[in-house]
Protein backbone atom coordinates (compact mmCIF):
# COMPACT_ATOMS: atom_id res chain seq x y z
CA UNK A 1 0.00 0.00 0.00
CA UNK A 2 1.38 3.42 -1.13
CA UNK A 3 1.61 5.98 1.54
CA UNK A 4 -1.03 8.43 -0.40
CA UNK A 5 -3.56 5.47 -0.21
CA UNK A 6 -2.47 4.88 3.44
CA UNK A 7 -3.19 8.82 4.25
CA UNK A 8 -6.60 8.40 2.49
CA UNK A 9 -7.69 5.24 3.99
CA UNK A 10 -7.14 6.93 7.36
CA UNK A 11 -8.75 10.29 5.97
CA UNK A 12 -11.98 8.50 5.19
CA UNK A 13 -12.26 6.23 8.41
CA UNK A 14 -11.62 9.31 10.92
CA UNK A 15 -14.53 10.51 8.70
CA UNK A 16 -17.26 8.37 9.31
CA UNK A 17 -15.86 8.08 12.81
CA UNK A 18 -16.73 11.72 12.85
CA UNK A 19 -20.48 10.63 11.99
CA UNK A 20 -20.65 8.39 14.91
CA UNK A 21 -18.94 10.58 17.73
CA UNK A 22 -20.53 13.25 19.41
CA UNK A 23 -21.14 16.81 18.76
CA UNK A 24 -21.65 17.97 22.08
CA UNK A 25 -21.28 21.61 23.20
CA UNK A 26 -22.55 22.85 19.95
CA UNK A 27 -25.10 25.34 19.20
CA UNK A 28 -28.62 23.87 18.75
CA UNK A 29 -29.11 22.39 15.42
CA UNK A 30 -25.46 23.16 14.65
CA UNK A 31 -24.77 19.03 14.47
CA UNK A 32 -26.50 17.94 11.62
CA UNK A 33 -25.34 20.52 9.40
CA UNK A 34 -21.96 19.57 10.16
CA UNK A 35 -22.70 15.61 9.74
CA UNK A 36 -23.87 17.20 6.41
CA UNK A 37 -20.56 18.55 5.61
CA UNK A 38 -18.78 15.34 6.57
CA UNK A 39 -21.27 13.24 4.31
CA UNK A 40 -20.03 15.93 1.45
CA UNK A 41 -16.72 15.85 2.18
CA UNK A 42 -16.85 12.02 1.45
CA UNK A 43 -18.24 11.96 -1.29
CA UNK A 44 -16.30 14.64 -2.87
CA UNK A 45 -12.99 13.68 -1.93
CA UNK A 46 -14.17 9.84 -3.29
CA UNK A 47 -14.81 11.57 -6.26
CA UNK A 48 -11.95 12.82 -6.85
CA UNK A 49 -9.46 10.37 -5.75
CA UNK A 50 -11.44 8.27 -8.19
CA UNK A 51 -11.52 10.62 -11.49
CA UNK A 52 -8.31 12.74 -10.37
CA UNK A 53 -10.15 16.11 -10.42
CA UNK A 54 -7.96 17.94 -7.99
CA UNK A 55 -10.37 20.42 -7.65
CA UNK A 56 -12.81 17.81 -6.32
CA UNK A 57 -10.50 17.54 -3.45
CA UNK A 58 -10.30 21.35 -2.32
CA UNK A 59 -13.90 21.27 -2.45
CA UNK A 60 -13.57 17.91 -0.23
CA UNK A 61 -11.56 19.81 2.04
CA UNK A 62 -13.42 22.68 2.12
CA UNK A 63 -16.46 20.65 2.71
CA UNK A 64 -14.34 19.85 5.67
CA UNK A 65 -13.52 23.12 7.26
CA UNK A 66 -16.83 24.50 7.08
CA UNK A 67 -17.86 21.08 9.15
CA UNK A 68 -15.07 21.98 11.81
CA UNK A 69 -15.55 25.63 11.85
CA UNK A 70 -19.97 25.13 11.96
CA UNK A 71 -21.24 25.76 14.98
CA UNK A 72 -17.74 27.12 16.63
CA UNK A 73 -14.53 25.80 17.92
CA UNK A 74 -15.11 23.25 20.66
CA UNK A 75 -13.09 20.25 21.02
CA UNK A 76 -15.75 18.00 20.69
CA UNK A 77 -14.83 14.00 19.55
CA UNK A 78 -16.81 14.57 16.24
CA UNK A 79 -15.44 17.36 15.45
CA UNK A 80 -11.77 16.54 16.19
CA UNK A 81 -11.96 13.62 14.30
CA UNK A 82 -13.47 15.38 11.34
CA UNK A 83 -10.23 17.71 11.82
CA UNK A 84 -8.25 15.03 11.72
CA UNK A 85 -9.32 13.44 8.59
CA UNK A 86 -8.93 17.13 6.82
CA UNK A 87 -5.41 16.67 8.16
CA UNK A 88 -4.97 13.06 6.39
CA UNK A 89 -6.77 14.21 3.19
CA UNK A 90 -3.73 16.94 2.84
CA UNK A 91 -1.10 14.37 3.47
CA UNK A 92 -2.55 11.52 1.23
CA UNK A 93 -2.42 14.38 -1.28
CA UNK A 94 0.64 15.74 -0.87
CA UNK A 95 2.26 12.27 -0.90
CA UNK A 96 0.80 11.50 -4.24
CA UNK A 97 2.06 14.86 -5.58
CA UNK A 98 -1.76 15.98 -5.73
CA UNK A 99 -2.37 19.76 -5.76
CA UNK A 100 -5.24 21.04 -3.34
CA UNK A 101 -5.19 24.10 -4.42
CA UNK A 102 -4.63 25.67 -8.00
CA UNK A 103 -1.83 26.87 -9.24
CA UNK A 104 -1.34 30.59 -9.90
CA UNK A 105 -0.91 31.80 -13.42
CA UNK A 106 1.77 33.86 -13.64
CA UNK A 107 1.23 37.45 -15.72
CA UNK A 108 3.98 38.13 -18.00
CA UNK A 109 5.02 41.90 -18.28
CA UNK A 110 5.93 42.21 -21.46
CA UNK A 111 3.13 44.05 -23.67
Amino acid sequence: MSSARGWSLAAAVLAVAALGLPWTGQLPGASSPSRVAVVAGLALAVGGLRSGRDRLLTAALGAAVVGVLLGGLDPTPGRLALAGAAACLVLACRAAGRRLLPARRVRSSAG
